[in-house]
C-alpha cells in the first residue's frame, strides 16, 4: 500500500509543475492565471502566448503525465501503481502546490498518462471524443465546457470497448472525473 502512495506523491508532484505559468512567463512575461479563463493549460496559454506557447504547454503537460507513469514502476512493481501515479499528475496539474492550488483542466496530463499505457487505444479514444466533442459544440451549439463534460463521461466506455487494459481503463474514468470536477466552474462560462 505504501507503494502506492508514493506512486501517487510522485504523479502529483509531477504533474503540480505549472508549465504552461512557466511558459507564458517565458515568452511574454505574463500570469497565465490573470489572463482569459484563469486556466494554466495550453489552451489559455495560447490565448496569451499564441499557438506555439500554447502548444509548448500542451505537450509539456502531456510529458509530465508520460513522467509520471513511466516513472511508477520504479517504485514499485504493483501494476496499479502507474494508474494511481497517473490519476495523481491530473489532480497535481489542476491543483497544483506551486501556485497556490490553481491549474488548468487536466486533459494534456490525462492524455499523456494514457498514451503511455495503450498508445494506439488511446489515439482511437482521443479521436472518437474529439469528432464527440466537434459535433457537439460545431453542430449542435452545445457549450464547450458542457462537451468537454458529456466527453469525459464516455473516455471509461470507449476504452473498454477499445480492448484497453483494466488499469488504463480506470485511469481514463478516474481522470476524466477529476477533468469533469475542474470543469464543472466552467459550466456557464462565456468564451469570446
Amino acid at each position: 500500500m505504501i507503494e502506492l502512495y508514493l506512486a501517487g506523491v510522485w504523479g502529483y508532484l509531477l504533474g503540480a509543475v505549472p508549465t504552461g505559468v512557466l511558459v507564458s512567463q517565458a515568452l511574454c512575461g505574463t500570469d497565465v492565471r490573470q489572463q482569459g479563463s484563469g486556466h494554466t493549460g495550453g489552451l489559455n496559454v495560447s490565448r496569451v502566448a499564441g499557438f506555439w506557447g500554447g502548444a509548448l504547454t500542451a505537450v509539456g503537460d502531456a510529458l509530465l503525465g508520460v513522467a509520471a507513469v513511466a516513472g511508477a514502476p520504479l517504485l514499485t512493481e504493483n501494476p496499479w501503481a502507474a494508474m494511481v501515479a497517473g490519476v495523481a499528475a491530473v489532480v497535481g496539474h489542476d491543483w497544483s502546490v506551486f501556485i497556490r492550488f490553481g491549474g488548468g483542466i487536466g486533459l494534456s496530463s490525462l492524455g499523456g498518462a494514457l498514451l503511455y499505457l495503450a498508445p494506439l487505444r488511446t489515439l482511437g479514444a482521443a479521436a472518437a471524443l474529439a469528432v464527440f466533442w466537434l459535433i457537439l459544440v460545431k453542430l449542435l451549439r452545445v457549450h464547450r465546457a458542457r462537451s468537454t463534460i458529456l466527453a469525459m463521461v464516455l473516455i471509461g466506455p470507449l476504452l473498454w470497448v477499445m480492448g484497453t487494459p483494466p488499469h488504463a481503463i480506470l485511469l481514463g474514468v478516474l481522470g476524466g472525473v477529476v477533468v469533469i470536477i475542474k470543469t464543472l466552474p466552467d459550466w456557464s462560462r462565456r468564451y469570446s
